[in-house]
């Protein structure tokens, strides 16, 4: 078998887990756009966790805010200078936004969220007595 090719052997189909959060994105009938990067969503029995695959950038780059017990994740990045006319420059610079709503456990006062190898990782922890009515802005270290 040649490496990156498909072997005979059976892969068991992996289970298929339901999404906790609401996305925002989808529920306004929005249509995602190719420079949105892509969530993945899991929950253990204490956190969720949000990873957003969002390479290049920095943590200064992103703003998390939590309100009203919706997480609103953005990035703004300024493009490098550079000449079109002689340069050849495919990155794509613009910003972007996701909001998921929250579930009701999620303690949004307590979300942490750290940049690293190109993926923004936000936890948040569970608590059953979670007040997420008020505001706060998530730092990114």
């Amino acid at each position: 078998m040649y490496p990156g090719t498909a072997s005979s052997k059976s892969i068991p189909a992996k289970s298929i887990k339901a999404m906790y959060f609401k996305d925002e994105l989808q529920s306004n009938n929005l249509k995602p756009s190719s420079s949105i990067p892509a969530v993945n969503i899991s929950k253990t029995a204490v956190k969720y966790v949000i990873v957003i695959a969002a390479p290049g950038l920095h943590r200064e780059d992103f703003c998390i805010e939590v309100n009203n017990a919706i997480i609103t994740i953005a990035a703004q990045k300024v493009a490098s200078g550079y000449d079109p006319a002689n340069d050849r420059c495919e990155y794509d610079y613009t910003d972007w936004a996701r909001a998921f709503t929250l579930p009701e456990d999620a303690d949004g006062l307590l979300t942490n969220a750290e940049y690293q190898n190109g993926e923004l990782v936000i936890q948040i922890p569970r608590n059953t007595l979670a007040d997420n009515v008020s505001q706060t802005t998530i730092y990114v270290y």
